[in-house]
């Protein structure tokens, strides 16, 4: 399907979902250096982090915290305090430095004035969006981060309180971000996934988990998807 084909209809009710660090914001979290603090807090407590299969930080947590429970409940739960205490602090040393990217408010707001639903997915903590989102908070109708979801993306789970918000057809609906976890959770649904390159992942990497479409700059796809330019 071609992009132009691929425009949205004038008249007609869409959804968009968007990620957030990578997309909406640039927030430099150092992810290696991320893991590397939780791997080192799972040894301290005896946990080889070699041990573990999971790939992404939040994964390898909850995998940590599942083996430690069973046989543990209250050191459990003081390991998983404290390890996202460590993601919390990470995250929020990199918003204070961060902002909405150019160009993006002023998007949102023209999207919602047209009468987009619009949300957010992220599994960012509340706090280090806050200190970011500003005013460009109203524009969501939902806005989903670590503390308040019931699954992480790219679990099918993830986007379940959005799209029973949006209450839209699937093919109306479109998640935007920059990393492949962000294609996999759209096609699992399946909604539209659209690719954007200003976070971590890589072009390759996007054309593998399966992105129709890619493009530099979310204000890139939203004018080229969502226009007439905004």
């Amino acid at each position: 399907m071609s992009l132009s084909s691929r425009r949205v209809e004038r008249g007609s009710e869409y959804g968009i979902i968007f990620d957030f660090d990578g997309t909406l914001a640039l927030m430099s979290i150092d992810f290696d250096k991320m893991r590397q603090a939780i791997d080192a807090l799972f040894v301290r407590y005896g946990i080889p982090h070699d041990s573990l299969n999971k790939e992404y930080v939040l994964e390898r947590i909850n995998e940590a915290i599942e083996r430690v429970q069973r046989d543990n409940p209250a050191l459990a739960k003081q390991i998983n305090q404290e390890a996202f205490s460590i993601l919390e602090e990470m995250e929020l040393a990199a918003a204070s430095k961060s902002h909405l990217l150019p160009g993006v408010y002023r998007r949102l707001w023209k999207l919602r004035e047209r009468g987009f639903h619009l949300a957010i997915a992220t599994r960012n903590c509340e706090k280090a969006l806050g200190k970011i989102i500003g005013k460009a908070r109203g524009f969501f109708e939902v806005i989903l981060t670590r503390e308040n979801s019931q699954a992480y993306k790219p679990e099918k789970a993830a986007l379940k309180p959005i799209l029973r918000q949006f209450s839209l057809p699937n093919d109306r609906v479109f998640m935007i971000g920059d990393h492949p976890l962000d294609v996999l959770t759209a096609r699992r649904i399946p909604i539209t996934p659209i690719a954007v390159m200003t976070g971590t992942g890589k072009k390759n990497d996007l054309i593998r988990a399966g992105a129709p479409y890619i493009f530099k700059h979310v204000n890139q796809a939203i004018d080229t998807l969502f226009g007439p330019r905004l």
